[in-house]
């Protein structure tokens, strides 16, 4: 009697846990690691922007006095102060050296744990980069209504986030160069001269402003990217 009651009991557990829906976990689409090194560059990079059109303001023009220079056409206009932080000259290098250590060592964490993580993979040009990006382009501008396969980033992603740490680099050793020109002369000839060096600085510092906007006009338009990028799902 008891073993048959127990069997019925049995059964009906069985049957219960047949019928009712398993809820999977959804994995993570970004590691926190990522998402807080994400968030840590939104505040490094804004400080870094800011402050260094202040600095750029105390000589707004990358020509010597009396010189010309062929590729900035708005030579003696400042930025308006609006744009800027930091005060003053000395308080803006202040503020723009502390941010330059946490975007430095924080890139060193992500890009130390994308290559351990094996993430690299992810964002590496592929051949057919090219072809993707030129459909997702028509997608964005609604040349195409479907959206184009993609894997965890989309071609315009991929190329994006490859080429941020390499713009990254470019600002640190042009950063280096006008910030010591003597005691790093080597690097300051290599880079074409101060003047050179200090262009290249200010247009990765563009290229980077650049990607910014573009990035959060893309997760306005695509919110979920967002909501992945705050809760990880």
């Amino acid at each position: 009697m008891t073993t048959a009651a127990g069997q019925a009991l049995g059964d009906t557990h069985d049957a219960r846990a047949a019928t009712t829906p398993r809820v999977r976990r959804r994995a993570a689409r970004h590691h926190w690691i990522v998402r807080v090194t994400h968030w840590v560059n939104v505040v490094a990079l804004g400080l870094m922007v800011t402050t260094g059109l202040r600095i750029f303001n105390a000589y707004p023009a990358f020509a010597r006095r009396g010189e010309s220079f062929c590729c900035y056409p708005f030579s003696g206009k400042p930025i308006p102060s609006s744009l800027t932080f930091g005060g003053w000259l000395a308080g803006a290098r202040n503020w723009h050296f502390a941010a330059m250590w946490l975007l430095f060592l924080n890139g060193l964490v992500y890009v130390g744990f994308i290559y351990l993580h094996g993430e690299w993979r992810d964002l590496v040009p592929r051949r057919g980069d090219i072809r993707d990006s030129w459909e997702m382009i028509k997608f964005y501008v609604f040349a195409r209504p479907d959206h184009p396969h993609q894997g965890k980033h989309n071609a315009l992603q991929k190329s994006a986030y490859f080429s941020m740490p390499i713009l990254g680099a470019l600002a640190v050793l042009t950063g280096i160069a006008i910030w010591k020109p003597v005691q790093f002369a080597p690097l300051a000839t290599l880079l074409g001269g101060y003047e050179a060096a200090r262009f290249v600085h200010f247009f990765a510092m563009a290229a980077i402003v650049l990607f910014l906007v573009l990035h959060v006009v893309m997760a306005v338009l695509v919110p979920k990217s967002l909501r992945a990028m705050i809760r990880g799902n």
